[in-house]
């Protein structure tokens, strides 16, 4: 972005005398024009290289790395508190302790209840796998007889049939031999009387089959109650209570609250005799890594992104940068109500590469995140560089090499490159490092420099 050029208006004697009274108030005016420049100071920045990354400036609080809130569930006294605030502790370190009276004599009374319902049970068992067994043989021994009954139902039945089938083939055979002695008509009676009595053997089959069904249904019924209440000894009141024993004996345990990280006390909820009133007892905050979070604005936070490089400075600690790198980021906006004010925006990590003792958990510090890492270029100030006929210049205030001492205003061309907030990048031209460029040379509020003027100087510091 050139700087535009202004217009001096410089005021004129009116020409009283036409020629050359005109030429000599122009004269004048040229040489007034000269003095005025080379009597006045302008201020010059050496051309050099210089960072010209783009940064998001911004400034937070000293967090830790991580903050963990040590909670119990417990409602009983606190017996013994072994921290103070702001102490150091250790991932394992014995924090507090609980104190375990009323869960210790409910626990010794549970489980003695348990012990000794658990000899009734025992016995209870005993005597039933006994009576399961019994039950089994018992079904084992009914199931014979039936079985028995069935097979001697089966041979009285086929005896008869065989038997009518015997005196049937044998009274046919004696129809076809034509055998005049044979007593047809009292073997016929028998067949007759044998057939009646055939379906009476055919029911007594089917009632023993219908009686050994029965013996071993009313069997299975008698080992399947049995089963029942072996079954149903997983499932009593020994398993409710063995949970209710479990749960007291995990509140005992942690009755002794122990640090889950090494880190620094910043909060203490807690007192000895004290019932805690809340949950959150205690908070712990990790200090092996120097964790620092900002409030980015919604117009900045898309253009950073986890890994980017920053840069820390603190006021406690001048004349030091840290380098450090974004490590998270929250992406809901949150609004903090600080001394200033509510500042809405976006919480964002930084973590310094090296750890630093000396920034505490609170302190203030400035983070400048590097969001288009460009480096050192050779580079002259923005305020430097005006535009004419399409191209870039800048003044250069080189040394007067005559009496009159001061310093000679020479332009020089430029071709662009980066920017940043203040420099812009020699990319080609005449500018060489060192060069003193002159601020502001057009279009400020001191008179236009003009190739070849004599000029005065102050020179800036970067």
């Amino acid at each position: 972005m050139a700087v535009k050029k202004k217009t001096i208006i410089i005021p004129a004697v009116i020409a009283l005398l036409a020629g050359g009274g005109l030429y000599a108030c122009s004269a004048m005016s040229k040489a007034a024009q000269e003095s005025l420049i080379a009597n006045t100071k302008y201020s010059v920045i050496a051309a050099g290289q210089n960072d010209l990354s783009k940064v998001i400036s911004t400034t937070g609080k000293v967090i830790g790395n991580g903050t963990v809130d040590v909670t119990t569930k417990l409602n009983c006294s606190v017996s013994k508190v072994n921290v103070s605030l702001g102490d150091m502790v250790k991932e394992g370190d014995l924090l507090c302790e609980f104190d375990t009276t009323e869960l210790q004599e409910e626990y010794d009374s549970l489980k003695e209840q348990m012990e000794n319902s658990d000899k009734k049970e025992k016995s209870d068992s005993s005597k039933n796998e006994r009576d399961l067994e019994a039950a089994k043989s018992k079904k084992t021994a009914a199931l014979a007889r039936a079985q028995r009954e069935i097979d001697k139902a089966v041979t009285a039945r086929d005896d008869a049939y065989n038997k009518y089938n015997n005196l049937c083939n044998e009274y046919n055979s004696a129809l076809e031999r034509g055998d005049e002695n044979y007593d047809y008509s009292t073997v016929w009676a028998t067949l007759e009387q044998l057939k009646s009595g055939l379906s009476n053997y055919d029911d007594a089959v089917t009632l023993a089959n219908d009686s050994y069904k029965d013996t071993e249904s009313t069997c299975d019924d008698s080992i399947q109650r049995i089963q029942d209440l072996i079954d149903a000894e997983a499932f009593g009141t020994t398993d409710d209570n063995q949970k209710k024993l479990d749960k007291l004996a995990e509140q005992i345990e942690q009755c002794k609250v122990y640090a889950s990280q090494s880190g620094i006390i910043t909060a203490l909820n807690v007192n000895e005799g004290s019932v805690p009133s809340s949950p959150s007892i205690m908070t712990i905050v990790n200090t092996d890594k120097t964790v620092i979070e900002l409030t980015v604005k919604e117009t900045d936070i898309t253009k950073i992104e986890e890994g980017m490089t920053a840069k820390v400075t603190s006021k406690v600690l001048p004349g030091e940068e840290f380098s450090a790198t974004i490590t998270r980021i929250v992406n809901v906006v949150s609004n903090d109500v600080t001394a200033e004010g509510s500042s809405s925006g976006y919480k964002v990590e930084v973590t310094l590469d090296e750890t630093n003792d000396k920034l505490l958990i609170g302190m203030s510090a400035s983070v400048d995140v590097v969001i288009n890492e460009i480096g050192e270029k050779l580079s002259v100030p923005y305020s430097g560089v005006f535009e004419e006929d399409g191209a870039e210049y800048v003044y250069v205030a080189e040394p007067a090499d005559d009496d009159e001492g001061g310093y000679i205003a020479k332009k020089k061309k430029l071709v662009k490159g980066e920017e940043s907030d203040f420099y812009v990048e020699v990319k080609s031209g005449e500018v060489k490092s060192g060069d003193l460029v002159i601020e502001d040379p057009v279009g400020g509020d001191l008179p236009e420099v003009s190739d070849g003027a004599r000029v005065q100087v102050n020179e800036k510091k970067k």
